[in-house]
């Protein structure tokens, strides 16, 4: 296959990808059918079912995306030589970031993890639970596990120095990232205007509610 073949393939599949983002995001999973893809791509159902099987597997497909490219922000900017809390703060902030800069995928993950199936953790009480089940599962070296590398970072350092408080996940989920979710749907609806230095001071706050 030719180089420019190669680019039109991927530029249609891509343009396919973002118009089932942007219809997600405008009429939510339930009321975003094939056709309504079509539509907005500009792609006939025969191309779409060319590149992707279903409408389970263009929407997998646009998960797996997104998870990407947040596990690529999110690994940018952390440093795990830094201090815990250092590294935590720094993993607060890009998530904070990411949400307010990309409301479109926030929607989109929110209601595609509400999926049942999708998002679950089997028996996962405790962040400790957690990093034993994603070293028992080895998930690492994808690319999009990016993420998951560096929170499993994190949890192990936090565990090993005995700084984490005992809390449900679903606890220390709503008191971290739960937050920086929330107060970036807020700054971008206008709710809420946070400098940088109030952000920090935000972090710093989730992290107090975590750590011993």
């Amino acid at each position: 296959m030719r180089a420019e073949e190669q680019v039109q393939k991927s530029e249609k599949r891509e343009a396919i990808l973002q118009a089932a983002l942007e219809l997600v995001a405008e009429n939510g999973l339930q009321h975003t059918p094939m056709s309504m893809i079509s539509k907005r791509s500009r792609a006939s159902a025969g191309i779409i079912y060319h590149y992707f099987e279903s409408k389970d597997d263009l929407l997998a497909s646009l998960y797996q995306r997104i998870k990407r490219e947040m596990s690529r922000a999110i690994a940018a900017r952390y440093d795990p030589q830094q201090p815990l809390v250092k590294r935590f703060q720094s993993l607060w902030l890009s998530m904070f970031h990411y949400a307010l800069a990309h409301p479109k995928e926030m929607v989109f993950l929110e209601q595609y993890e509400s999926i049942p199936g999708v998002k679950q953790h089997e028996g996962v009480k405790t962040l400790q639970d957690m990093a034993e089940d994603w070293q028992r599962k080895n998930p690492f070296g994808a690319e999009n596990d990016l993420e998951a590398q560096v929170l499993h970072g994190l949890v192990r350092d936090l565990s090993a120095q005995d700084l984490l408080k005992d809390l449900p996940l679903e606890v220390i989920g709503e008191f971290t990232m739960g937050v920086a979710l929330r107060l970036a749907r807020q700054s971008a609806a206008g709710l809420v205007k946070l400098d940088e230095a109030a952000l920090n001071n935000v972090a710093r706050a989730c992290w107090d509610a975590i750590a011993r």
